[in-house]
């Protein structure tokens, strides 16, 4: 029955508005909002729908029916549409079930309208369309249309001041979509039929609806919604450029058409060109406009003081200037109620409040804690994203699971955006933003510019936080060479001194105004030596001994480590001297010399009380007895015996102590060390036999010979070997042997090695045995290896022994090839 584009408007409408309803359930199908949106929506479309089968019909009887089915179709659509603004834009669960189990009852009496007969007085095919005449019943169908609609209306009106941000910009747009749907539905379904009595505009009245469903779509499901007076400035620049076109358009015509008429050129050509000319100035009139307009805008002012904001931040280098910095940035470009600045202790983990600006009283900081928990939610999300996290946003991109708690946390801060401040995916701070004080939401270009500021706060906190430990460990340093006892020294590739320490200044007696930015010329001779010979060689360390003289004349026993740093370039290397006072060391040196000669004096002069003693007293006994029995001549030749024995034991010890205390004579001859051991061994095969030890020699020196005195050394050799004999048991072994080696500083020695294998030395007495009077034997003096040891170092030797029950015991002995002899 009616015109083609009727029914191709109704039936686009109807799927129009179940597609939006499907798209907007799909973004988020977990959401309480969605969900009522989409039943709302495939109502709507199905109304719709229905309308389109009336006008499509032909028969009356048909059109009774269809028309009759869309009033419980529409009574679902008002049921949901009430249903949804329950709970749109804060809720995140179903409005309370008595509330809802009312209104759908409710709903559902009225729509039995739909069944009685005298729903219609009378109803016909005319005009193009389907004209009905309503009878009584249809008037509590309208009055519920009616009342539901204006109380889904006080419902937004009532909540949208008690919202904010984005919520409070989503209510205004389904406001706006409302209104306009219910001016066109209730005017065409409500209004016309029941003044006039006839529905020939009633098609209309569905179509119309999808005002409505659109802009509950767009605050829904899109991600960024602008706010309205951005769109108000935006459709302005379509519309200036549309009217603008026109008035190029009628200025064509007016001059194009008398050229026209006055000219054999086709007229179809010209308004061809003159089309094509229009259209490609559309696209740059509608970019000045919009330009112009933006000027005006609020946004382009905030985008030029975050630019100024973001090159400041990143000039700061002050770590605890930053947080202050960004907090009054932030307030300053966006006007929110309060901003709270955190980053990272480091240590305990906890994301430390270090800044904190509030434009709003301080009401608004009271729900900020001075310290978040690394396990708090905010911090992990914040972490998670990488991105700002708007309240108003987290339904959208976060299950209901997730959205709960992160929800709750962040109206417990009082916050709107969390914005985290990143470094290499690691989260080293963030950033808590409430609400705008205008109540208003922060607008997609407020978001974007805060988000591109983001990525500048973190470097500049990063490099705050470098500067600052560089300064803390420049201050370290500095510490730590003014408290050294050690004078520091360091100078360039150019031979110039860059640092001198305190102690230096004590130690050499040049203060460091004297020294710093000289040449190695104002130091003593010797430290210049050092710091030239580190700079030639570098990189290398070097320790040198010697006396530095100060300028006052005096001299100071110094030891000096140097240490030298290759570069690239002159500029780049330099050398480092550390310089300790050995004043001290040489004086505790020399204590500790006198302590342990007096230790010496008592342990000699106690051996040697109770080595004398012994054969004076069997002399004084027998000498005490002389008197009353020198008539017996057995008892005068004991006597005799006895007295030459012991004095020949006192002799023999006085003897001993000699060559232990008094330096030997100053003789440098070539000893061949081989033919000393086979001396040895020669001079002590009649008591190895005697006692059944096996001597075995294995000699390999190759001919290489030390310098020093052959019978010393003799002695000392003699006194090692005695010792093993005496230390084996019968059919024992004592090996004797010499080799060529070097030593720890790769110097050529001779090593004699002497092995008795079945004897063993307890770990507690290797540290004794060569004290004076220390013997592990009875009848022995306990001089031989202290006399062994001062024989050895005479030479610039070295004697050391092991041990072990396994392996028996093993003494060696290293002397130095081709050095001069002396006392050690």
């Amino acid at each position: 029955m009616g015109s083609d584009l009727d029914r191709v408007i109704l039936l686009t409408t109807s799927i129009a508005t179940a597609m939006l309803g499907v798209v907007t359930y799909h973004r988020a199908p977990d959401r309480v909002w969605n969900r009522l949106f989409t039943v709302h929506a495939l109502a709507v479309s199905a109304w719709v729908l229905l309308h389109y089968l009336v006008q499509s019909v032909t028969d009356a009887a048909d059109a009774d029916l269809l028309i009759r089915l869309t009033h419980p179709v529409g009574a679902i659509a008002i049921c949901t549409c009430l249903d949804l603004f329950w709970v749109f834009p804060e809720q995140v669960e179903f409005a309370p079930l008595a509330r809802r189990t009312v209104l759908y009852t409710i709903g559902a009496a009225v729509s039995t309208v739909a069944v009685a007969p005298n729903l219609f007085t009378s109803i016909e095919l005319s005009q193009g369309t389907v004209i009905i005449q309503y009878g009584w019943p249809f008037i509590p169908f309208g009055l519920f249309i009616v009342a539901t609609l204006g109380y889904a209306d006080y419902v937004l009106f009532r909540k949208s001041p008690r919202l904010s941000g984005l919520q409070r910009v989503q209510v205004k747009y389904v406001l706006v979509g409302m209104i306009s749907s219910q001016i066109v539905v209730v005017m065409t379904i409500v209004l016309l039929p029941l003044i006039w009595g006839n529905t020939y505009y009633s098609r209309w009245g569905s179509a119309g609806y999808i005002f409505m469903i659109g802009f509950v779509a767009y605050a829904i499901a899109k991600h960024r919604i602008i706010r309205p007076v951005t769109a108000l400035y935006r459709a302005s620049a379509y519309l200036l450029t549309g009217a603008a076109v026109s008035v190029l358009l009628v200025a064509v015509f007016t001059v194009v058409r008398p050229i026209l008429d006055a000219s054999i050129m086709s007229s179809t050509l010209v308004y061809v060109i003159a089309g094509i000319v229009l259209g490609v100035l559309v696209v740059p009139i509608h970019q000045q406009i919009r330009q112009a307009l933006d000027r005006s805008l609020p946004h382009s002012r905030v985008a030029e003081a975050i630019r100024h904001a973001s090159d400041a931040i990143l000039r700061t280098l002050d770590a605890e200037q930053l947080p202050e910095f960004l907090s009054d940035t932030i307030s300053s470009i966006l006007y929110p109620a309060h901003v709270s600045v955190f980053t990272n202790a480091g240590t305990s983990g906890n994301f430390v409040c270090r800044s904190r600006n509030s434009t709003s009283g301080n009401d608004s900081l009271q729900r900020v804690p001075m310290s978040l928990s690394p396990d708090s939610i905010v911090i992990q999300a914040a972490s998670e994203a990488r991105d700002l996290l708007e309240r108003s946003q987290i339904m959208r991109f976060h299950s209901l699971e997730e959205a709960k708690p992160l929800l709750a946390a962040m109206r417990e801060l009082d916050t709107e955006i969390v914005a985290p401040i990143l470094w290499e995916d690691r989260l080293i701070g963030l950033v808590l933003i409430g609400e705008k004080l205008s109540g208003d939401m922060y607008s997609p270009d407020e978001l974007a510019m805060l988000r591109n500021m983001m990525p500048q706060v973190s470097l500049a906190t990063r490099n705050a936080q470098l500067y600052g430990e560089v300064v803390r460990i420049n201050e370290y340093n500095e510490n730590i060479l003014l408290q050294m006892k050690s004078g520091v020294i360091a100078v360039d590739g150019d031979q110039t001194i860059v640092l001198f320490n305190p102690a230096a200044e004590e130690i050499l007696g040049i203060s460091a105004d004297q020294a710093i930015s000289q040449e190695l010329d104002v130091l003593p001779e010797s430290i210049i030596e050092c710091l030239r010979e580190a700079l030639a060689d570098s990189p290398r360390h070097s320790e040198y001994h010697f006396q530095v003289q100060r300028p006052g004349g005096d001299t100071v026993p110094v030891a000096c480590s140097t240490t030298a740093w290759a570069g690239s370039s002159l500029s780049q290397r330099g050398a480092m001297v550390v310089i300790s006072d050995l004043t001290i060391v040489e004086e505790l040196e020399r204590e500790r010399q006198q302590a342990e000669h007096l230790a010496l004096i008592r342990v000699l002069s106690a051996g040697m009380a109770h080595e004398i003693r012994n054969p004076l007293v069997a002399i004084r006994t027998f000498a005490e007895l002389l008197p009353s029995r020198w008539e017996d001549a057995d008892f005068r030749v004991n006597f005799l015996s006895t007295a030459r024995a012991e004095i020949e034991r006192i002799e023999r010890l006085l003897t001993d102590l000699l060559m232990l205390s008094k330096p030997a004579d100053a003789v440098a001859e070539k000893i061949d060390v081989d033919g000393v051991c086979e001396g040895v061994v020669r001079t002590m095969s009649p008591r190895a036999e005697a006692r059944g030890v096996e001597l075995v020699t294995e000699l390999q020196t190759d001919g290489r010979q030390p310098v020093g005195d052959k019978s010393r050394l003799h002695q000392a050799l003699l006194n090692l070997v005695t010792n093993a004999v005496e230390a084996e048991p019968q059919s024992g072994l004592v090996r004797i042997t010499t080799r060529e080696a070097v030593d720890r500083d790769r110097d050529p020695i001779v090593v004699i090695s002497v092995h008795n294998a079945n004897s063993h030395i307890a770990e507690g007495q290797l540290e004794e045995i060569f004290k004076p009077f220390y013997s592990r034997r009875s009848g022995g003096t306990g001089l031989g290896l202290a006399i062994c040891q001062t024989i050895i170092q005479e030479h610039n030797g070295v004697i050391r022994v092991q041990s072990d029950p396994d392996n028996g015991t093993e003494f060696v002995v290293e002397l130095p090839l081709n050095s001069d002899s002396g006392e050690s």
